[in-house]
């Protein structure tokens, strides 16, 4: 009897031994994850502080400009450029370099008044058309620069701006772009044209608070649960779990069966694609009254299903410019946190510009 109690015992103490070193090894894999993820950074973290230096060196505010207090900003400030870029900076952003001229537009220095004899193509967009992630001499607009200065006198002006919507384009293209006497102008159209920028200010500086009605709230799975309980102590680790689970797909989920995404008619889209379209129609009648060409380029990904119509109604020259889907299955992003195109996303774009050439309008006026 004696015997069998000390079997036991020694049975459970061999149990508890054996459960201490599990959970001492499996704390010590979580810190050496941690540590690993940190220090070599394969997801990509450095984005949110490349972001983050981004608008506290790289861009003026209306505020700023005006000389008032963000509170004393109208509707109509709020629908208009929100920001500029710096002009001549010489930023290291950490993963590239950004370079801005004299006008505060990315790339070589250009003159207010176009050159004799050139052809001036003036490029409206967000970070995809800026090229977020790559320095200026790799981005697909910079290359084909380069590449149609072989065959003409040519300037292609990147007014790309991260985050821009298409109020801020057409704005852009209104105060500043026109004077620059484009002879075509390319608007590379992407879901952040229905996503008011303006939004951004309202809730970050004036403390305004988010439309419960346009939020999208992803039900939590194991994957996000556990993120965000560990969070605290072990973000980067966090950050992975997070990447195991795309809150779109749990969002479709919880939503009547054979929903489909489709971005202008969730969250803001109804609101933001009203918007657009209103920019839209401003930036065709800018172009038109100056007998300037204009052509978008879509990269909505994913696709705003209502944009071919509205474009072809409108009288507004469309062609689709997003990645294929056996494309989006390249190591093509900058990173899993930064879905810009990397070096190899730009060869592709080059590549898609390159095959709409015959249908532009390069040569038409100089």
């Amino acid at each position: 009897m004696e015997l069998a109690t000390a079997m036991n015992q020694r049975a459970r103490r061999k149990l508890w031994f054996g459960l201490l070193a599990l959970g001492l090894g499996l704390i010590l894999a979580l810190v050496a994850c941690e540590l690993l993820l940190r220090n070599f950074d394969p997801l990509g973290r450095n984005y949110e502080t490349e972001v983050a230096t981004y608008r506290k060196e790289a861009v003026t505010y209306v505020w700023e400009r005006r000389q008032v207090a963000p509170a004393d900003l109208t509707a109509a400030d709020l629908d208009g450029r929100l920001y500029w870029h710096k002009p001549l900076l010489d930023l290291d952003l950490g993963s590239f370099d950004l370079h801005t001229n004299r006008l505060g537009f990315r790339g070589p220095e250009i003159t207010a008044q176009k050159p004799a004899g050139t052809f001036r193509i003036l490029v409206l967009g967000d970070s995809v058309a800026f090229g977020w992630g790559v320095n200026d001499q790799f981005t697909f607009l910079r290359r084909w620069e380069i590449e149609l200065q072989q065959r003409f006198a040519c300037e292609v002006v990147n007014t790309g701006l991260p985050m821009y919507d298409s109020m801020q384009e057409a704005a852009l293209l209104r105060d500043d772009g026109i004077q620059l006497e484009p002879d075509l102008v390319l608007l590379i159209y992407v879901v952040n044209d229905i996503e008011p920028t303006r939004d951004v200010v309202e809730q970050a500086v004036l403390g305004g608070t988010p439309d419960p009605k346009e939020q999208l709230v992803a039900p939590p799975d194991a994957w996000s649960f556990t993120a965000d309980h560990i969070d605290g102590l072990l973000p980067a680790t966090a950050t992975l779990l997070r990447l195991q689970s795309d809150p779109a797909v749990r969002i479709l989920r919880a939503l009547p069966a054979g929903t489909n995404y489709v971005p202008e008619l969730f969250g803001k889209g109804p609101r933001g694609w009203q918007r657009s379209r209103e920019a839209l129609r401003t930036i065709r009648d800018l172009c038109e009254a100056r007998h300037i060409p204009l052509v978008l380029l879509d990269h909505s990904q994913p696709a705003i299903k209502a944009l071919p119509d509205f474009c072809h109604t409108e009288g507004i020259p469309y062609h689709a410019f997003r990645f294929s889907p056996d494309e989006l299955r390249l190591p093509i992003r900058n990173s899993p946190l930064d879905s810009h195109a990397n070096q190899r996303g730009h060869d592709l774009l080059l590549a898609k510009l390159r095959s709409l050439e015959a249908e532009l309008p390069l040569t038409t006026r100089k």
